[in-house]
């Protein structure tokens, strides 16, 4: 081999472990920033007026969303539940993946139940003893029906799962009453879904009154559909 050649060689495998060495750092760095659910479980996912939720407290609403629509999943597509997960209602400005409405229904049911919690406070309702151990039994129910995975992933404690479910029966109990008494001329459909964390009553009368934030980092990142469901994909 002659001394052009051997040069010539030399530079060409220079050039190829420049590129491999960049590719390798392109994937590293991916991989370093992937997000890892379980690992953010401490930082907060959502404030409302003064009060923060972190991740792992957000674990009821995300445990419950998602086993609510999988069942859909399922049925829609036995083979492959992802299949319906990533289906995308209208192909409009306005459209969405059922996966980002699963978690607009997360971030927005917890900070529904946040807020109304409050005002029930205010207005003085309480849990009876037995609504409590009603609460208490129907918590239990559902921790133990989790898997050790599901726990691990979500952070999900008894405690926690109680306090979610107080929290909810507490909601049920005050709008069962509170909205009797309220007008809703000038809103179209059932009062259940005007008030609930997507209506229009909801929205225009209530949210804008109070402060709500979601943490952009979690929320963007979180991907419904994969973080209960047991699948193995890339994400």
């Amino acid at each position: 081999m002659d001394k052009e050649t051997k040069r010539g060689l030399i530079i060409l495998l220079t050039i190829v472990i420049v590129i491999m060495t960049g590719l390798g750092i392109d994937a590293f760095m991916k991989y370093k920033n992937k997000f890892v659910y379980e690992e953010h479980l401490d930082d907060i996912a959502l404030t409302v007026d003064e009060r923060s939720i972190t991740l792992r407290e957000l674990g009821y609403y995300v445990y419950t969303v998602e086993m609510q629509i999988d069942k859909q999943a399922r049925l829609y597509n036995p083979e492959d539940p992802l299949d319906y997960w990533n289906t995308r209602f209208n192909n409009g400005v306005d459209g969405a993946y059922i996966s980002e409405m699963a978690r607009e229904a997360v971030f927005g049911t917890c900070a529904c139940d946040l807020i109304y919690e409050q005002m029930a406070a205010e207005a003085g309702y309480e849990l009876s003893q037995e609504e409590k151990t009603s609460v208490e039994e129907t918590a239990q129910k559902l921790y133990d029906n989790m898997s050790g995975e599901q726990k691990r992933k979500t952070g999900m404690t008894l405690e926690l799962a109680v306090e979610a479910g107080m929290r909810k029966a507490l909601v049920l109990k005050f709008a069962s009453e509170y909205f009797d008494d309220v007008d809703f001329n000038g809103y179209s459909g059932y009062r259940e879904e005007l008030v609930s964390y997507s209506g229009d009553y909801y929205k225009k009368e209530i949210l804008s009154k109070h402060d709500v934030q979601y943490e952009t980092k979690i929320y963007d990142e979180m991907k419904l559909g994969r973080i209960t469901t047991g699948y193995s994909v890339k994400y």
